[in-house]
């Protein structure tokens, strides 16, 4: 098997050039408190066992109540790299639940935004969280703010 020599070589350059490494783990540091506090501050969802990563793609971690379960639904705590953006996701348990509520989610209310191929993405619905990254309090209440925006939509559609 062959790997990319210059993937690698920038790999190595930016570990041995710049502040990465730490930067990353700030950065899960950051993650971590959030799903911690979540937890804290969200006592009626069960959150799973920890942060998940998708490569480079995004971080996660998801939640979900008894009736978001008995409906086959989860929401999930997003982290996408490429735009250092924060979202919360409304996501089907597994493809099958996605594809059957995809179609009852429809007309999604701006900034939210309907997944185009649910049965291709990991989403029925992304809602992307502005807060300054640096407070992780404020970055709280605007994750809990954006789960209650969900769910106010999602009870809608009941």
């Amino acid at each position: 098997m062959q790997f990319d020599q210059t993937l690698l070589e920038t790999y190595r350059t930016l570990l041995q050039t710049t502040n990465l490494r730490k930067a990353y783990q700030e950065w899960l540091r950051m993650f971590r408190y959030l799903r911690t506090a979540l937890e804290q501050q969200l006592p009626e969802y069960r959150f799973q066992g920890s942060v998940s990563e998708n490569g480079m793609d995004y971080a996660y971690f998801s939640f979900t109540d008894p009736l978001l379960k008995e409906q086959g639904l989860k929401m999930v705590a997003v982290f996408v790299p490429e735009r250092f953006q924060l979202e919360v996701w409304l996501s089907g348990a597994n493809r099958a639940a996605q594809s059957r509520w995809a179609a009852q989610l429809s007309h999604c209310p701006p900034p939210m935004k309907q997944s185009e191929n649910p049965a291709r993405t990991d989403y029925l619905v992304r809602l992307p969280v502005e807060a300054d990254l640096t407070d992780g309090e404020v970055v709280v209440q605007a994750m809990k703010h954006a789960v209650e925006q969900l769910r106010a939509f999602l009870s809608l559609k009941e």
